[in-house]
């Protein structure tokens, strides 16, 4: 039967919203910030709750079909609940605030490594998502006349997840043979961009398709929706023959439980503002804050 570990209740954090209460002030916990913020990390058997015991986080996503690899930092267990997160069981992090609480991420414990430092014991976890996969190698020839569609869909079918969106821009005519060794997903990666596309894992399914093809929700992000900073950004790639620019924002924002790869961003700030698509990104909570940093492009 699955248990919620309870531990001595830790002083309240002070927002960065808010402000730290000072002259013995009541707290409204009402407010809508990070007075509620709330994290729960569930294993097979155990329930971790940030408002009785320490944990902290780091979690990517990004564009490609590699299993995406996150960090989970659990204070002072006892040996009991220690025993219980195995390597190989499932954990899935919800964080977000008051009533508002979602999935971040969904894996496996693929690593367990514990450690003293001063007075605490400090277990952490590396663990990896199921939307992807990892340490595939594939050695393929495809005979001269192939296209990069052509390729690129071969590719993405060894993955073994259903193609719900195929919807590559480009295409490119071999006129030799191609031979495709190595990793799969980063050859996958390489014929995405050829085609002009991303291609990418979400909830199970395959998604080729130009970010913005996407139907995650709009994210409207500004000051007051909990946009903390903006840094423009700018790539030049080459991807087979041809030649692209990325552009778009770096962004820092208060964490938003909704984001996703592909998420709609309507960016409303004095430097920057626009319809942009998440590319990449990382959710992350150091036991006091927690923090959504983004990489928003134009499509």
């Amino acid at each position: 039967m699955s248990q919620i570990v309870q531990a001595v209740t830790k002083q309240p954090v002070s927002s960065m919203l808010c402000g730290k209460p000072i002259g013995g002030e009541t707290v409204d916990q009402t407010i809508k910030g990070l007075y509620q913020q709330h994290v729960y990390i569930e294993f097979e058997t155990v329930t971790i709750d940030s408002d009785v015991l320490d944990c902290e986080f780091t979690v990517p996503f990004d564009n490609n079909t590699e299993a995406n690899e996150a960090e989970i930092i659990l204070y002072n267990l006892s040996y009991n609940t220690t025993n219980q997160i195995r390597e190989g069981g499932a954990v899935t992090i919800k964080a977000g605030y008051g009533d508002d609480i979602g999935v971040i991420f969904s894996g496996t414990v693929s690593k367990k490594e514990i450690r003293n430092e001063d007075a605490d014991r400090i277990l952490t976890l590396a663990v990896t998502d199921s939307a992807g996969r990892t340490g595939w190698e594939v050695d393929v020839p495809y005979c001269e006349g192939n296209t990069a569609q052509g390729i690129l869909y071969d590719l993405c079918a060894r993955l073994n997840f259903p193609i719900v969106s195929f919807a590559p821009i480009r295409d490119y005519v071999f006129e030799r043979e191609v031979h495709v060794e190595g990793s799969l997903m980063d050859a996958i990666e390489k014929y995405a961009g050829i085609c002009g596309v991303s291609a990418y894992v979400c909830k199970g399914c395959v998604y080729i398709q130009p970010l913005s093809y996407s139907n995650a929700e709009t994210y409207s992000l500004s000051a007051e929706t909990g946009l903390l900073s903006t840094d423009e950004y700018e790539k030049e790639e080459k991807n087979g023959e041809f030649e692209d620019t990325i552009r778009g924002w770096k962004l820092k924002a208060l964490l938003n439980h909704r984001v996703q790869t592909g998420t709609r961003v309507e960016l409303n700030s004095p430097n920057a503002s626009g319809v942009y698509f998440v590319q990449e990104g990382e959710h992350s909570y150091d036991g006091d804050s927690m923090i959504t940093e983004l990489l928003v492009v134009e499509r």
